[in-house]
């Protein structure tokens, strides 16, 4: 290895529980700023953001190595986001096609970097093995080739929305206002399958069999067979649900809400709940393929911070690392097909983070990529302030046993 090399990789190496030591440093310097005494006036705004730099320039010199994590706040404070980040996305780290919604909406991204927008979409997923992509527009449902060349389409009353294609890709659930309907592939054999239906998209057991699982608006998560409509189980009443997820090996339903996370086996059985901090909002969730670890992303009000880390519950014990933590909010979050690579979404640094994790018992970050300018580089000779985009499925996980 040659010493330009090692320039290049030194700045993504992080020293051991940086996270934690960044979080540790938060609270001292958000207890000192809460015990501050109260500011007189207004006036020389300029000699007070001096004189708290120099504060914690101090504190930076007196903390090793949690000083860097320090640091990293005192920056993330001024200007969120990695250094040494790239100013557009030429590549993705692993193989695969991601999908990204915009304001314009939806785009497929190759491996090399290239971009497509697949036109004036609201939402977008792909079906199995990335064949075809189906999104919604209004009262519309539409299939297309991944080039944007539409396969057919449907409207119904109500907006149309959350659009998501089974395992198999013969069957497509979608909502239509607060019903849950069902469609083929091939657009046929529209019907409802529910009703009071909750904004989380439902999720597809990704068994041999079309069972769905989804959340009401009573906070109840049930389980029905997609073809018959039968009831295979439901849940008891547990707040406001924001998101389904289901394993690789459809062993495990992770159901998410902003203060606490359910998780259930294919049976319906509750195994585990994580519940939030108070002031911590759980914001989304993306199990890693072929395992039971699941990214999650929380929010906490104190501070305006977001967390990334990756999370297991299993029979009860809860093991949870720490991999980034940010002034502002992140975005989504998408893992690589082949589980090695994570994206994380930095709406408030207009950033995207690739993270590249171990695989061992406390997953750590081997490798950290950091792409700028990305709201802009969804919204190519737009007007005003670009919106953050957001990510969809990082195409095509493959299926298998847990690790």
């Amino acid at each position: 290895m040659t010493e330009d090399r090692v320039r290049e990789l030194l700045p993504d190496q992080r020293a051991p529980d940086e996270a934690a030591a960044q979080e540790r440093a938060w609270r001292v310097v958000g207890a000192a700023f809460a015990d501050r005494e109260p500011a007189r006036r207004a006036a020389r705004p300029r000699r007070l953001v001096v004189a708290v730099t120099a504060v914690l320039a101090l504190l930076v010199a007196g903390l090793t190595p949690p000083g860097q994590a320090v640091a990293d706040w005192l920056r993330d404070a001024v200007r969120p986001g990695r250094e040494h980040a790239r100013e557009a996305l030429v590549w993705l780290p692993a193989r695969g096609r991601l999908l990204v919604t915009s304001q314009r909406g939806p785009w497929i991204v190759e491996r090399d970097g290239s971009k497509r927008l697949l036109g004036a979409f609201e939402d977008a997923a792909w079906s199995p093995r990335g064949l075809f992509v189906v999104v919604t527009r209004g009262h519309e449902v539409i299939a297309l080739e991944p080039g944007g060349r539409p396969r057919w389409s449907l409207a119904r009353p109500g907006r149309v929305r959350a659009a998501r294609w089974s395992p198999d890709g013969f069957r497509i659930a979608y909502q239509a206002g607060d019903a849950l309907r069902i469609v083929a592939g091939d657009g046929t054999g529209d019907r409802p399958l529910a009703t009071a239906v909750a904004a989380a998209p439902s999720a597809w057991w990704p068994g041999p069999a079309h069972r769905l699982a989804y959340a009401d608006t009573r906070g109840r998560v049930s389980m029905i067979d997609g073809d018959s409509g039968r009831l295979l189980w439901r849940s008891a009443p547990a707040g406001v649900v924001t998101q389904l997820a289901w394993s690789s090996d459809g062993g495990r339903l992770l159901v998410v809400g902003p203060r606490a996370l359910r998780q259930f086996d294919a049976s319906g059985r509750l195994n585990d709940v994580l519940d939030m901090p108070a002031g911590t909002r759980a914001e989304t969730a993306a199990f890693r393929p072929v395992t039971h670890e699941f990214a999650l992303v929380s929010h906490m009000a104190a501070g305006d911070r977001s967390r990334l880390e990756v999370v297991e519950m299993s029979g009860g014990n809860v093991r949870r690392q720490s991999l980034l933590a940010g002034a502002g909010r992140f975005g989504g979050v998408a893992w690589a097909p082949d589980g090695e690579w994570l994206l994380a979404g930095w709406e408030a640094a207009d950033q995207w983070v690739f993270i590249r994790t171990g695989n061992g018992e406390r997953p750590t970050i081997e490798r950290l990529r950091a792409v700028g300018n990305i709201s802009r580089q969804f919204d190519p000779g737009g007007r005003g302030t670009p919106q953050f985009p957001g990510l969809g499925e990082w195409c095509c996980a493959p299926v298998g046993r847990p690790k």
